[in-house]
């Protein structure tokens, strides 16, 4: 099922809170909401506009990458070792972000914030105008969709702009904007992380007891439910993240389920049985350039790797990006600028499968990896959302807390992986969670869940000044953007992340 987003239908979902030119009336050339709302057929449009902020670059890369060069295992090329850096995520490995929008490429909080906040919406509108539609066909599963849809951006956000849950449960968490926007409802103060998780799961489990599809590129029952196992673990709340993990894995963790090694190292580009859910990064649904992939890796061969990994930055053969942007031939133009540490490519064995670092071309400037590859052109490719994987994490964590069997989770997930089975410690869980999820998006979030501390000091390769952070530093939140806090009445000073509190 195609994505397809009419642009006419985007002034529907405007930035919820961003300026009081934002918040005029749609505009005379759109399309209606009678016209939308009027059937489920012409709802499902908005739906695809909706799905389409899932994965919109100016949130999902940002977002994804953001949470691994962040951490300790990722980090982003400085431009002084052969190929030249990009802005694009080079200041949250740096830990520059900034809460103005001014210059653009420190404020990235300012575009996460306004397209997950689209995503939104564009569920309030849905559940708004179609709850009272005549019971017809896929009316269930479109509900379903908007309500797990929000669900899944309340949480993203929540992950981003709020410290961790377990910190305290009444914190800060985000606006908890459940109605379509309006100037009337736009002045909303932060909800507690209690009330966001609360309103995020209650969305999710609504979802996974109405989504009847099978597309795995929209919201599913499976993919629903790990999404409420991810947020319960998040809480602290085992018992439940333990039982909705063995619904998305159907219970079964014996590994039968999860991709084989093949398909693993193919490179993640095509959906498998393990996928619960993903996007589809092509000409329709994103900028190829701007997608995930494009920052991990652009080669299809390096042919001067010697036996030690090292490659000749002239001796590589490049995928080919869109017409217009002939300069996908040589990365020095800014893209295929993620990198990992030597210690972290050292840590997996020879035979994991999922020891997918073929070279670098500078040992100062780290391992490329290839464990998101592309299909003909750069960054087309699918990413995925949901993995069945994740759930062997959660169940062997949840077992772990709770003095239940963690390692026969944990060792099917790593024999199938290739690689040699450890007792079922919190640690070993840990650091597994590391090197099944890398580049997914996981790092940042786990260090804070886990109020780990951030130390960079053992990989010379780190250059950005900050080597360490405290556990539960305030600089593993982004900042609330300034046009939230400037047009929002009901926020004061007060109200901003504290590291960015003027």
């Amino acid at each position: 099922m195609k994505k397809t987003l009419y642009l006419a239908i985007i002034a529907l979902f405007g930035l919820i809170s961003c300026s009081q030119e934002k918040l005029n009336p749609v505009p005379s050339n759109a399309v209606s909401d009678t016209q939308i709302f009027s059937s489920v057929s012409s709802a499902q449009t908005a739906l695809n506009g909706g799905i389409k902020w899932i994965g919109y670059y100016l949130t999902n890369t940002l977002g994804t990458i953001m949470s691994e060069v962040m951490g300790e295992d990722a980090l982003m090329t400085n431009g002084n070792y052969g190929i030249d850096t990009y802005n694009w995520n080079l200041y949250s490995y740096t830990y520059s972000q900034v809460a103005e929008s001014d210059p653009w490429w420190f404020g990235y909080s300012n575009y996460i914030w306004t397209y997950d906040y689209k995503g939104v919406d564009a569920a309030n509108n849905i559940i708004a105008y179609c709850t009272d539609l005549p019971d017809e066909s896929g009316k269930e599963d479109l509900l379903g969709q908007a309500y797990a849809l929000r669900g899944f951006m309340l949480l993203r956000l929540a992950r981003m702009f709020a410290p961790a849950y377990s910190i305290n449960p009444e914190a800060p968490g985000i606006i908890l904007r459940t109605t379509p926007a309006d100037a009337a409802v736009e002045h909303q103060g932060r909800a507690s992380l209690k009330e966001t998780y609360a309103q995020a799961l209650k969305d999710l489990d609504y979802g996974r007891q109405h989504c009847s599809t099978s597309n795995r590129d929209y919201f599913t029952p499976k993919s629903c439910a790990l999404f409420m196992a991810r947020a319960y673990l998040e809480m602290g709340d085992y018992t439940n993240a333990r039982t909705y993990a063995e619904q998305a894995a159907s219970n079964t963790f014996d590994g039968s389920n999860l991709m084989s090694q093949g398909e693993y190292q193919a490179g993640f580009k095509d959906p498998n049985g393990e996928w619960l859910m993903y996007y589809t990064f092509n000409a329709t649904t994103s900028n190829y350039y701007a997608s995930i992939p494009s920052f991990y890796y652009l080669a299809t061969a390096c042919y001067s790797a010697d036996e030690n990994g090292k490659a000749d930055i002239n001796d590589t053969e490049y995928l080919d990006g869109p017409d217009e942007a002939d300069y996908f031939e040589d990365p020095l133009y800014g893209y295929s600028t993620v990198r990992w540490t030597k210690r972290f490519r050292d840590s997996f064995e020879d035979g994991d499968c999922r020891k997918l670092f073929p070279f670098y071309f500078f040992a100062e400037d780290g391992w490329f990896t290839s464990k998101f590859s592309h299909r003909s052109l750069v960054g087309d490719a699918d990413f995925p959302l949901a993995r069945i994987a994740e759930a062997y994490l959660i169940k062997a964590e949840c077992e772990a807390q709770t003095g239940g069997n963690a390692s026969s989770v944990l060792n099917a997930l790593q024999i199938a992986r290739g690689a040699t089975p450890t007792d079922g410690s919190l640690e070993n869980i840990y650091y597994e969670r590391r090197k099944e999820l890398y580049g997914e998006g996981f790092r940042l979030h786990d260090i804070k869940r886990l109020h780990q501390a951030l130390d960079r000091t053992q990989d010379p390769e780190h250059w950005a000044s900050v080597k360490t952070l405290p556990a539960d530093s305030p600089r593993f939140m982004l900042p609330i953007p300034e046009v939230e806090m400037l047009y929002n009445k009901a926020l004061t000073s007060a109200d901003q992340n504290e590291y960015w509190r003027k």
